[in-house]
């Protein structure tokens, strides 16, 4: 028997460990032969960073959010809360109860042009002219996340938190007490390990998450025949990318098509870019899935009815959400609109396999 190995194994005393040796054992020693002692102490955490593949030292992540703006759009919105609610062609129309039409009933958003009093009422003119009661509306505010542009190829697959949570020690493992990381939290993947029916990724010191908490930026080569400037759209970890031939230059969270009307994959390009637009429809015969957003800001239409676009009138960029339209936070859709002419490649993929590539129809929001 070798003397070192065995005065190292015997460093702590204790109960008999795997292998016939007492106690715990020092780092050094554990990493080099982990199936000779106990998964404790000191030596075991070694290992497990060792086996895990954590830098010694963590790299920063090349990367700089963008600038915020105050306001994040030069347009007020407010979301229409009366079913229903009657325009009006002037405030004064509305004392006898003049009342043109109405915008319906469903998800309808509005720009705020003006306020006016008249007499005891308040009425909001809005972008197409005609004027609201402001007791049916209720202002919104433009969420300002904002995704980050790349000085450099990140060391490690990077990506942001969509779901407040705790790490934890182990992968699969409940997490013990303590502060969770926040939503929107941009985080380095240093390695991946699949437990149970995911992946769990490690992002720092014994810290494992769940792959359903973090929405991951996959770095891939152009498609074929695609070069200079274009767009990733992953449709699985709801994240877009944008690229310079092999580089990445900027990456982002976004919003695509729920599962009944998802955003196609494929290879596309923008054919139309419009500072704003009027996004209004419905696809359900019963038009229980109606919609009406007025100045949509940063619009660039890829397929068809389909566009990138800035949105206003949700919070949950990370998650499906749209009609097939991809949903960006307005100041990465400003970015993207000024990065991007008229021409520009979009990859539109789901590395799951699961988005029919032939889906038809599908639009805002």
């Amino acid at each position: 028997m070798h003397v070192l190995p065995l005065l190292l194994a015997l460093t702590f005393a204790g109960t008999p460990g795997p292998g016939g040796y007492a106690g715990l054992c020092v780092p050094q020693y554990q990493v080099l032969h982990p199936e000779l002692c106990p998964d404790m102490g000191p030596g075991a955490y070694a290992a497990e960073l060792a086996s895990s593949q954590l830098p010694a030292a963590l790299p920063p992540i090349p990367a700089e959010r963008l600038p915020k703006l105050d306001p994040v759009v030069a347009f007020t919105y407010a979301r229409v809360t009366t079913p229903n609610a009657p325009l009006f062609t002037s405030p004064a129309d509305s004392l006898p109860s003049v009342i043109t039409h109405t915008l319906g009933k469903g998800l309808i958003f509005v720009n705020v042009i003006k306020t006016v009093q008249q007499g005891d009422q308040t009425f909001a003119q809005i972008r197409q002219g005609d004027y609201l009661r402001a007791s049916d509306l209720k202002a919104v505010t433009p969420t300002d996340f904002r995704g980050a542009t790349f000085s450099a190829p990140p060391a490690y697959p990077v990506g942001w938190v969509v779901l407040n949570t705790r790490p934890s020690l182990q992968p699969g493992a409940a997490p013990p007490p303590g502060p969770a990381l926040t939503r929107r939290t941009l985080v380095q993947i240093y390695a991946t390990q699949h437990v149970g029916a995911w992946d769990w990724y490690l992002i720092g010191p014994q810290q494992w998450v769940d792959q359903r908490t973090v929405a991951r930026v996959d770095v891939n080569p152009p498609p074929e025949g695609v070069s200079g400037k274009w767009i990733q759209v992953n449709l699985f970890e709801q994240t877009l990318a944008a690229y310079e031939d092999n580089r990445l230059v900027f990456a982002t969270l976004v919003s695509s098509g729920l599962d009944k009307w998802p955003t196609r994959p494929g290879l596309f390009h923008i054919y139309l870019r419009l500072e704003t637009d009027r996004m209004a429809g419905s696809y359900e015969p019963d038009k229980s899935d109606y919609y009406y957003l007025e100045t949509v800001p940063w619009v660039m239409y890829f397929d068809g009815q389909r566009a990138l676009h800035g949105e206003y009138w949700h919070d949950q960029l990370g998650f499906k959400r749209s009609h097939g339209c991809v949903n960006m936070a307005p100041l990465d859709a400003r970015w993207l609109f000024n990065w991007a002419p008229n021409g520009t490649p979009v990859w539109v993929y789901d590395p799951s396999g699961q988005t029919p590539a032939d889906t038809a129809g599908g639009g805002a929001p």
